[in-house]
């Protein structure tokens, strides 16, 4: 799509629990315990992107972390399901690529999302790349 609407991104970390349980109810992700751990989390990374639509509606939320040099990790993306398609995860994209220019930006895509990333231009690796996790 290429309508164009008015929205702002930020760096701030200026995104209520509420907020972000809305923004990822939108895209059928959340729980009740998500919320909690938003706190967490928010607090957690030090590159936090969000975007707001013109009335102030929280539209996308983005984490990231980087060593500055080999890696940087994004925690999540997610753009409202009504202003995908707008350029909202792209601009929050950018802002971690200037954030950290030049080093790796490595993402966990999930189902369809691949399709937004590798037509942002991010590719697949050659090598299988296998992702393992451990809850403690």
């Amino acid at each position: 799509m290429n309508d164009s609407f008015d929205f702002r991104v930020s760096t701030n970390k200026d995104v209520t629990a509420e907020e972000y349980a809305q923004l990822a109810r939108s895209v059928g992700w959340g729980s009740e315990e998500d919320s909690k751990l938003f706190v967490v989390s928010n607090a957690a990374y030090p590159l936090v992107v969000h975007a707001r639509g013109a009335s102030g509606l929280l539209i996308g939320y983005l984490s990231a972390f980087s060593d500055g040099a080999f890696s940087t990790m994004l925690g999540e993306l997610i753009v409202h399901n009504q202003f995908q398609g707008h350029g909202v995860g792209r601009a929050m994209l950018e802002v971690v690529e200037k954030q950290w220019p030049g080093v790796p930006i490595y993402i966990k895509a999930l189902g369809e999302a691949k399709h937004f990333f590798k037509a942002c231009g991010y590719k697949v690796p050659l090598a299988e790349m296998t992702i393992l996790f451990k809850r403690p």
